[in-house]
């Protein structure tokens, strides 16, 4: 380490580095294979393979710090499985289940609920890689010189609570989520960003303009501005004269957010829209709208261009996807009017199922509060209290996950390597599941009636060979986008204060992105209203290396390739990039990275976000049943798919949908309890234990 490393903090032992659980991650997929492939004496229980952390910093998953996200030891074990390394004896816990859940994410604890919901007397098991629950819906907490912090690491909240379906709306009130009641609550709170008149800035670094300047005031759209309470910032001309931008980029960065031109004169609203459906957004403003390439650049590389989870950077969407996300460029084609945000709403058009799509909810941990609350639908014992405010600032049980008398119990850090139904898949009465857990480092297996693949749909084929072909190959057009979340504890936050800022766009730079992660209060959870107090920062990783603009590869091939460099940065890496960049930007507001950091969680998602179809790549799927989502998530079997890549997008409404489908196709198809009568034809010879099938009464009353 040297003088500069120092000065930085780098030697703080502030975060467990490339550690988890104590054990350093250096385990390559060779050495988990090798431990999957070992014989194992048939003496282990279910309890041995159960999270029983106690709640403290070290041990809380939660609370763990250093690089998060997927576990290193369930990548490996997946790996494995893909490389056809997982093999060897399993130990058989003599364990029986009506349901196995592969995947604790959203998809998987909503599908315990809807099963629980329909059978009460079900009993149930879920399992999952990580050493946490909620899939992407993971919750980050910090102590500052105690005071609690949190922020989402992922799944960031209830979109558009409107258009959930019926049973999805049902779930959230049944789990205890109040929209109203987190409506006055996010109403009645201070908003210091604005009463401190914090504005928007743009941080210039010398590597790619020359010099090192902070540009503040950043213009943000009217719905932004409208959304944050602040006051209109100047405008672009003002602004863009104010940066070391080139002359190119300013004349047309300039061009791009403020000219109302019609750049395709002559033509019918339908016909530019069909030309804009099959040129890029980059083509588009290159070809169609004449932008300077230097601004063009800038719009790539900073991720400016309407970048989602559809899609990668500005090269692999439409130009009318660019529209309908309500980029710059379209303000004089005279279009239809875009499904743009506004004030706790968008605009009518958005979804078919309602025109009032609903105010979004985030809770302070973002959908991880969701987990939770559906962690305690499930098992009770597990999180205190009974309303969604008190669940915010309590530490759920870990050790109360997986206990044998649990009607439903949750097995963490035990990921899957394969599920086959024992005898042949349309007349087999039981499926067996075998997984990696990665404490004991040992194969187990149970068998369930039924079980719900809830993890993304990639991996299926490999722990379910004995798909058809055809399913197999819908399955793996799956490709999830990576995604990093990036949270940084400080113990104050005085330099925004005293620069003026609340949020700070950096061009070219590891970080593109620096903002304070203002929360809702919530029950005994407070959001720190003053910059005496400490914060969390949320940095955002460049889009060069969760993309890769410019090298024309389709979005799939993007994210492939930005998975594997993802793969190989160390939390050095990071740690020293959040550490320089916040010290660069930060400091003539005085702050000190070595003595104003209290903690750092990088959540590393390499198969993070459902994706959908791209127009530019991809055919017209719209109501189509050969689309690859509706072919992979056929049921087989006993075996249902739920998750997000089963309906094409990333929507946590979409998660709690296909798992509903997933649930009733194994009641309705295998189940089928309601139809368990004397009168109905039926493949079981059993009757309902409060019939009597010789009653003539019973059957009076029933019609």
């Amino acid at each position: 380490m040297d003088e500069k490393d120092r000065e930085l903090g780098m030697g703080s032992e502030i975060t467990r580095r490339d550690f988890l659980d104590g054990i350093a991650m250096t385990v390559g997929g060779a050495a988990v294979a090798s431990a999957i492939g070992v014989g194992v004496s048939p003496a282990a229980s279910a309890a041995a393979a159960g999270v029983t952390s106690p709640p403290m910093a070290a041990n809380y998953p939660p609370m763990r710090q250093g690089l998060r996200g997927f576990d290193a030891a369930a990548i490996d074990a997946g790996h494995a499985v893909r490389d056809g390394k997982a093999s060897g004896n399993a130990v058989n816990l003599s364990e029986a289940y009506d349901l196995v859940v592969v995947g604790a994410g959203m998809a998987g604890l909503s599908a315990a609920y809807f099963y629980r919901k329909q059978i009460p007397h079900s009993k149930i098991l879920v399992i999952d890689g990580c050493d946490d629950f909620g899939g992407h819906a993971r919750r980050n907490e910090f102590n500052v010189d105690g005071r609690q912090l949190l922020v989402n690491g992922g799944t960031y909240g209830i979109w558009y609570p409107n258009t959930y379906t019926a049973e999805g709306k049902q779930l959230l009130k049944d789990i205890g989520v109040d929209n109203e009641r987190w409506y006055r609550a996010a109403d009645a709170q201070p908003n210091p960003i604005r009463d401190l008149n914090l504005r928007s800035a743009m941080f210039f670094s010398k590597e790619t303009f020359g010099v090192d300047r902070l540009a503040t005031d950043y213009p943000l759209g009217n719905w932004e501005e409208q959304a944050m309470g602040v006051a209109p910032g100047r405008n672009w001309e003002e602004f863009l004269s104010n940066t070391p931008f080139s002359d190119g980029a300013k004349a047309g960065l300039l061009k791009l957010y403020t000219e109302k031109k019609d750049y395709m004169p002559g033509l019918s609203t339908e016909q530019k829209i069909q030309r804009l459906q099959k040129m890029s957004y980059v083509d588009y403003l290159l070809k169609v709208a004449d932008i300077h390439p230097d601004a063009v650049a800038h719009i790539q590389n900073q991720g400016g261009g309407g970048s989602s989870n559809q899609a990668a950077g500005p090269d692999s969407f439409s130009a009318w996807y660019a529209y309908r996300r309500d980029a710059y460029g379209f303000a004089g084609l005279g279009l239809p009017p875009t499904q743009a945000l506004t004030v706790g709403q968008i605009a009518p058009g958005i979804s078919n199922l309602t025109h009032a799509p609903g105010r979004h909810v985030i809770f302070p941990d973002g959908n991880a509060g969701v987990a939770r609350l559906l962690i305690r639908w499930l098992i009770p014992e597990a999180l205190p209290g009974t309303t969604m405010e008190d669940s915010v600032a309590a530490h759920v049980n870990y050790a109360m996950l997986d206990r044998p008398e649990n009607a439903v119990r949750v097995r963490l850090g035990s990921t899957a390597i394969r599920v086959k139904h024992l005898g042949d898949p349309t007349t087999a009465k039981e499926v067996e599941v075998s997984y990696f857990n990665s404490r004991t480092r040992k194969v187990y297996r149970v068998r369930s009636s039924a079980v719900v693949m809830a993890c993304f749909n990639a991996v299926v084929p490999y722990l379910c060979p004995e798909l058809p072909d055809p399913q197999k190959q819908a399955l793996h057009w799956a490709v999830r986008k990576p995604l990093v979340e990036t949270a940084v504890a400080v113990r104050n936050w005085r330099a925004f204060r005293k620069l003026g800022v609340s949020d700070v766009s950096c061009p070219n730079m590891f970080f593109t992105s620096i903002a304070l992660s203002q929360k809702v209060s919530l029950g005994d959870y407070r959001n720190p209203t003053n910059p005496d107090e400490p914060i969390i920062i949320s940095m955002e990783l460049s889009n060069a290396i969760l993309e890769k603009p410019g090298q024309g590869l389709s979005p799939h091939d993007q994210w492939r390739a930005a998975r594997a460099e993802l793969q190989s940065i160390p939390f050095e890496t990071f740690e020293r990039n959040i550490r320089s960049q916040l010290a660069r930007v930060l400091g003539p507001g005085g702050f000190d990275p070595a003595r104003d950091i209290a903690g750092i969680i990088i959540n590393r998602w390499g198969h993070a976000y459902a994706t959908g179809s791209n127009e530019l790549y991809d055919p017209d799927w719209t109501h189509r049943t050969d689309a690859p989502w509706v072919v992979g998530r056929k049921r087989f079997g006993r075996i249902t798919i739920s998750n997000s890549d089963a309906a094409a997008t990333s929507l946590t409404q979409a998660a709690f949908q296909q798992s509903n489908r997933a649930v009733n196709e194994i009641i309705d198809d295998i189940v089928r309890p309601v139809f368990d009568f004397h009168f109905a034809e039926r493949d079981t010879p059993v009757y309902p234990e409060t019939d009597n099938p010789n009653s003539w009464a019973d059957d009076t009353k029933a019609g």
